[in-house]
């Protein structure tokens, strides 16, 4: 048997790519397994195969694990024609609307994913979805049994790295509390009422809390309007630093006081739960799947939350001891559940139950 990975773009840090990297790693002890994707950054070149290099001589016994996140043209028909069982990975696709005004044709993959998702849903013999949120479009789409499992994450790599010695130090002048923000510079994720909310905690709570913004630089136009506000507001206490290493990411863990998440699309939320095992208390709102990954180890504010009601909670967290003992007392509770074995062997014990519904209904 062969299982085989089918990802559009693969890129260094993307928490999709990340996981079918994990997942390749653990198929590879059962079957020969491999991940392809259309797009592939250099620095993964070799990690990952060419699209083109798809091996042509699949059988009904093997798998094909489609991660779906944005359109592409042509996808649906070669899946379509693959014999091998083909299993979405649904990580959930973005909502157009957030890049409608300045990238339309960014705009446009992301609606034609959603038809790619309509269509591959009719072809495949199952599912796996990161979190109840993401399972639950899949079902509305006609899927039946959509299995949930979160995504094989690895925080071991934050807390076994040695922290970045120049950041550490850096950190460790800072005398005021730190709010974090970690996650792409993307519209969605709103570093921007990030931003908004620290001016907020500065003028009315905390003259001196300073935040620093840890994300890859993934749409320029986005970034550099992001980086404008910043200035326009005439934060000092702002830094926005682009993408880290883990040795950064590790760094700013260890030091800081909260981490907010601002986003207002998520299907699962990795840096609450990377937030979680280092003892950081978290403040999200209730978008997407970030509920059901805080549990109640997180303060998620309404979805009408804006940077006053979010610079509030950080005063708030950032002010009361008993507050930020108890909230650190149940995110490490929480991470318990999020280690690399627990996330992977859910990952591999899912598909292991979608291929035996498939072989009781029987297909190979």
């Amino acid at each position: 048997m062969r299982i085989s990975q089918l990802l559009i773009g693969a890129n260094p840090g993307d928490a999709v790519t990340e996981a079918a990297l994990r997942l390749q790693g653990a198929y590879s002890r059962i079957a020969e397994s491999q991940v392809f994707a259309v797009h592939i950054h250099p620095e993964l070149d070799g990690r990952v195969l060419k699209f083109e290099q798809f091996p042509l001589d699949g059988t009904p016994e093997d798998v094909l694990i489609v991660h779906v996140s944005i359109g592409e043209p042509g996808i649906v028909d070669f899946v379509a024609n693959c014999p091998e069982r083909v299993i979405l990975s649904y990580h959930n696709i973005t909502p157009a609307s957030f890049f409608e005004s300045f990238e339309p044709g960014f705009a446009a993959r992301l609606r034609s994913g959603r038809w790619d998702l309509k269509n591959l849903a009719g072809t495949a013999l199952g599912a796996i979805a990161d979190s109840a949120f993401n399972a639950c479009e899949l079902e509305a789409l006609g899927m039946v049994d959509v299995e949930v499992a979160p995504p094989p994450l690895h925080l071991d790599r934050l807390h076994l790295v040695e922290p970045d010695p120049d950041l550490t130090a850096h950190l460790k002048q800072v005398q005021d509390p730190i709010v974090l923000v970690v996650g792409q510079i993307l519209p969605h994720k709103r570093a921007d009422l990030a931003v908004d909310a620290l001016h907020l905690l500065n003028v009315n709570h905390l003259p001196g809390a300073r935040m620093y913004l840890a994300g890859r630089f993934t749409n320029p136009t986005w970034s550099s309007a992001l980086i404008r506000h910043v200035e326009s507001l005439k934060l000092d206490t702002v830094r926005v630093l682009g993408a880290v290493t883990d040795a950064q990411l590790g760094a700013l863990y260890r030091r800081a006081d909260v981490l907010l998440v601002p986003s207002e699309h998520e299907g699962f939320c990795v840096p609450l739960v990377e937030a979680f095992s280092f003892g950081v208390p978290a403040i999200g709102r209730a978008f997407g799947a970030i509920p059901e990954t805080a549990g109640d180890a997180a303060l998620v504010l309404p979805r009408d939350a804006g940077p006053a009601e979010m610079a509030e909670a950080m005063a708030r967290v950032l002010s009361d001891r008993n507050v930020r003992t108890e909230m650190r007392r149940r995110g490490l509770e929480r991470s318990v559940h999020f280690t690399a074995d627990a996330t992977l062997g859910a990952s591999v014990a899912a598909l292991a139950r979608v291929l035996q519904r498939a072989n009781a209904a029987g297909f190979p």
